[in-house]
């Protein structure tokens, strides 16, 4: 179902003080099955001729700042793929601990790709959940300024729903002074949530590439079922 609605005036603070154990931490980066080529925005908005790389996301605690936020496979919290252009940036304390930025990509243009995870129970006394699109990517919003101003800059916010393995995904789609594209899940009473910010202008030329990273966004469970 696509849904869209006007924007709130009002964010929602976000508490990033609970956030899970750590795990063990490593740079692990894997080519996406099926990308070739040069990276790159396309004219043609194609992104099968992008090469994509896969990231995989620890989701650790704060004390594990100041490092890249990757992991093994095996141990892996979350995973999306990349255009290989992107460079991981490093995640700062303020970042990880306040905030619950657990990695960040920055693109040859300005783009900007982010994770964030934070344990349900630490957003509101009555926990967060799906059910309102709008409050939902509101609430998550305090963990980057220019998002902030992206959605309450935006007039109008496209939002629908994906499932894979079972859990329930929010997308967003927000045209605003950038493009903005957000994907919301929640699994093992942990919020996961990944946004991409590009100017219109880069959007534009491939828009495929930016959805492929929001499309191939994906939570697990904790490794051994812990």
């Amino acid at each position: 179902m696509l849904a869209s609605f006007s924007v709130a005036p009002v964010i929602a603070a976000v508490s990033a003080a609970n956030l899970a154990n750590p795990l063990e931490a490593y740079a692990a980066y894997g080519n996406a099955p099926g990308a070739g080529g040069a990276g790159g925005a396309a004219a043609t908005g194609d992104a099968s001729a992008i090469k994509f790389n896969t990231f995989y996301g620890a989701a650790t605690s704060p004390v594990n700042y100041g490092g890249v936020g990757g992991t093994t496979k095996a141990k892996a919290r979350y995973s999306f793929d990349y255009p290989a252009t992107f460079t991981e940036d490093t995640v700062g304390k303020v970042d990880k601990g306040t905030k619950g930025i657990d990695c960040r990509f920055v693109g040859p243009s300005g783009e900007r790709i982010f994770v964030i995870s934070l344990l349900n129970e630490g957003m509101d006394s009555q926990g967060f959940n799906l059910k309102d699109p709008q409050k939902a990517l509101s609430s998550l919003t305090n963990s980057d300024t220019v998002v902030q101003d992206l959605v309450l800059n935006a007039k109008d916010i496209k939002s629908s729903t994906s499932s894979h393995a079972g859990i329930e995904f929010l997308d967003f789609n927000v045209p605003s002074t950038q493009r903005l594209l957000v994907s919301i899940g929640l699994q093992e009473a942990r919020i996961f949530a990944i946004f991409i910010t590009a100017s219109e202008r880069a959007y534009a030329r491939n828009p495929a590439m930016y959805q492929k990273v929001q499309e191939t966004f994906r939570s697990y469970a904790l490794p051994g079922g812990k």
